[in-house]
This record gives C-alpha cells, structure tokens and sequence, in this order.
C-alpha cells in the first residue's frame, strides 16, 4: 500500500505542475496607461480588453501605468507598456503592430466644437460645410494630429499648436488665435466637466473616416507582441458579439442623448488617406 501511495505522489505532484503551467501560461500580461490628465478616459479601454480576452478563455492581468498623455507614446516606443489606443493612421500602422480594427464605432471621427462662451449665434446658420467655410472661423489643433490633415484636406481654417496642446482649451474663452477646438464625441462631455469656460456648440457634428485601434509595441521588456495572435481573435469576437457595441451604449449612450445626436446637422468631410 505504502509503495502505491509513493508511486502516484510525483503522478500527482507532476499533474498540478502542469495545472500551474497552464494557468500561467493562459495569463495575459498587459501593461497598460492610464492618462495622468484624463484619469476616466481609459475605462472602456481596458474593460474592452478584459471582457474579450475572457471571453477566448484567457485570463487577463492589466498592469496599470499612470503617465502623462505625452510620454504614453515614449512608452509604447520602447516597450515599457504593451499595448495603447491610438486613432489608426498608416504611420503608425508601420511603427506599432495593430491588432484587430476600429473599436469605438468611429467615435473619435465624429467632431463636435467647443466654442467661445456667446459665439453660438456665428452658427446658427450654418447647414452645409461651404457655409462652415465662409464664417472664416480658426481652429485649434495639436501638432500633427489627424483633424489638421483633415482640416486641410477640407479647405478649413486651422493652426497647429506649438506647445502643450491642452492650452488651447484655455485659449478659446480668452479669445486669443482661436474661435473653436474640434472634439470626439466621446471625448468632448466629460471635458466639458473639466473646461466650464467652454460652451459645446448646439447644432453641428461633423464627420471623418477614423476610429481609434489598439496599437502593441515591438519590443522592450513588457512588449505586446506575443499576444498579437489571441488578442486580434480576442477582438474580432468583441465586435461579433456585441460587446464593444454593449460597452459603447455603457460609456457614451448617455452623451449621444445628452449631445442631441440624432437632431444635429451632419456634415461629411473628406478623409486623407
């Protein structure tokens, strides 16, 4: 009996070994931001990337990095976090490995302004882009973003900001350089908290062929990479089964009704390749 008993402790020590393994080997590690100025932006991000990580099986363990919005990027570059959100552009579709595709539904494509607090009546007449055009207007963006190249390609007015690019929310009710800073419709609510100097302008949204994606870096200690295979099988069920939509309504739905989306004027702008 003792000698039975001796033989089947390695069986079993060697069986939760591989139990162990296993779980280990399921984990995935994912180094993630978390923006120092916008501290509730990440939310759906991150419950995006753990409910379709779950949903393969897999376990996920985010491991939050809390940085500025101007080092995620320096980050991302050397590895130091594994993975971040970006609204995909072919530059950095080379630079970065994409994984999967669009993930809000073209949210961030859909720009609604900030204006100057009693500047509504400059558009109130406003129904088509040429009569958008014509009121001269100047618009603020961040250095090399994807709304100046659109903007361009639109025959709008705009300039780049040299500097912090969040000054230019300071910038707007001062009166300085700018009338108005284009914003997601994800994005311009919650900001609207944070900048009540600002109005949101009441009738127009305007609309560019953009989503953000989510972005792995190459290499580097906590580099994303190896995860590429799981995670774009991971989020190619999250939008066949519903759960960025699910997760869209959760974080947003609000915003559309409180935004008066479906009553505003859209207005379609050309987007550069």
């Amino acid at each position: 009996m003792l000698q039975k008993i001796l033989i089947l402790i390695p069986i079993t020590l060697s069986f939760f070994s591989l139990l162990v393994l296993s779980a280990f080997s399921d984990e995935i590690r994912l180094h993630v931001p978390i923006l120092k100025d916008s501290p509730q932006l990440h939310l759906y991000f991150h419950e995006l990337l753990e409910k379709a990580i779950k949903e393969t099986g897999h376990t996920p363990k985010l491991i939050p990095y809390i940085l500025p919005q101007l080092r995620i990027k320096d980050y991302l570059d050397n590895g130091k976090i594994s993975i971040y959100w970006l609204v995909e552009t072919a530059e950095r579709n080379k630079k970065y490995i994409p994984v999967g595709g669009g993930i809000t539904n073209r949210l961030i494509g859909k720009r609604i302004l900030f204006i100057k607090k009693g500047d509504q009546h400059l558009y109130d007449n406003v129904k088509t882009l040429d009569d958008f055009r014509k009121l001269n207007l100047v618009g603020g963006m961040g250095k090399k973003w994807i709304d100046a190249k659109v903007w361009k390609a639109n025959n709008l007015k705009y300039i780049e900001h040299n500097g912090i690019w969040r000054s230019i929310f300071l910038m707007i009710p001062a009166g300085r350089v700018y009338n108005y800073f284009s914003r997601g419709i994800n994005e311009i609510i919650d900001e609207s908290k944070q900048y009540p100097d600002l109005d949101i302008e009441k009738r127009l949204i305007f609309i560019y062929d953009r989503d953000f994606r989510f972005y792995l870096s190459k290499t580097g200690e906590n580099a994303g990479q190896k995860y590429k295979k799981v995670l774009k099988l991971a989020l190619k069920n999250a939008k066949k089964n519903g759960i960025i939509e699910d997760l869209i309504i959760k974080y947003w739905g609000n915003d559309f009704k409180t935004l008066n989306y479906d009553t505003r004027i859209k207005i379609p702008l050309i987007t550069p390749k």
